[in-house]
């Protein structure tokens, strides 16, 4: 499956801004934060507390990821 991930504020700090992504094994967004926790593990505690949208909707965890997707990661930013 192929993604678009888009990485915002201080996210940017682990991972590229703009990334395109072909994952296995990947279904879910949580499988997704996984993954990414993976790939920097000192991303992990700032991954935990990030929202995440599929093609510009704010999505739960469980939510299924299908080839195409555009995934963006929002950091809390300041302020809440």
């Amino acid at each position: 499956m192929k993604i678009q991930l888009l990485c915002f504020a201080a996210m940017k700090d682990f991972f590229p801004a703009q990334w395109d992504l072909h994952l296995e094994g990947v279904r879910t967004l949580s499988d997704l934060k996984l993954y990414l926790q993976n790939q920097n593990p000192k991303a992990s505690s700032l991954l935990k507390i990030s929202r995440f949208a599929i093609n510009q909707t704010i999505v739960r965890e469980e939510e299924i990821i299908f080839d195409g997707a555009v995934i963006a990661v929002l950091p809390p930013s300041s302020g809440g």
